[in-house]
């Protein structure tokens, strides 16, 4: 059975009280689990989670959120956030936060890979859109997502600030993150590092905490 969205109140003191939450475990740890330190993390602070929708200029703090939304069978985001009245959500799927979580060393070159994990969690992305596409006449998608055209959007949320080496890693992440679409729509990749540090500046400019 799907989980059901919760609404959530913007409250722009406990999320700052979370943001430096998210901001310790970081610190304190180099690589993160995704089972044992991520979820466990986001499930249990909910207005953090929401405001991960601050990454879409769209969407903002998120008015919705759903942990764990099951599309169809194992077809599952980690959480969806958005925006009900004005037909926006993020998909948002959850990797482990370690040193090679986004790219390997190569046997072939000094260019590293990319990782099995990044594209395992790129392709569940994929996999969500075509489900999306396929529950979209469904009394199920208006219940959850509203009537009419509901814009998605998706992040891929991995690795550490210090996975990437060099400024051509940090290219080739923003790179693909800028332009490499799914149904039309781009996949933002992030580190939990890069995550923090845009959630932590956007409370500060949007509210003073």
């Amino acid at each position: 059975m799907a989980q059901q969205f919760a609404s959530v109140n913007f409250d722009p003191r406990q999320c700052r009280i979370e943001i430096d939450e998210l901001g310790s475990m970081l610190g304190s740890k180099t690589e993160l689990s995704e089972k044992l330190d991520i979820q466990p993390f986001f499930k249990s602070r909910v207005q953090v989670s929401a405001f991960i929708g601050s990454f879409m200029r769209s969407i903002g703090p998120a008015t919705q959120i759903c942990f764990e939304y099951n599309f169809f069978g194992d077809f599952a985001a980690d959480l969806v956030v958005g925006d009900k009245a004005y037909r926006q959500f993020c998909v948002i799927e959850f990797e482990d936060g370690k040193l090679q979580s986004i790219f390997k060393p190569s046997r072939i070159g000094k260019t590293r890979r990319w990782s099995a994990r990044l594209e395992h969690g790129f392709s569940q992305i994929i996999d969500w859109y075509t489900m999306l596409d396929d529950l979209k006449k469904t009394e199920r998608f208006k219940r959850d997502f509203g009537d009419g055209h509901i814009r998605f959007s998706s992040m891929l949320i991995i690795g550490r600030d210090a996975g990437l080496l060099d400024s051509h890693d940090r290219f080739r992440l923003d790179w693909r993150s800028d332009k490499v679409s799914v149904d039309t729509n781009n996949v933002i990749c992030v580190t939990f590092d890069g995550l923090h540090r845009h959630m932590d500046h956007q409370l500060r400019l949007n509210t003073g905490y």
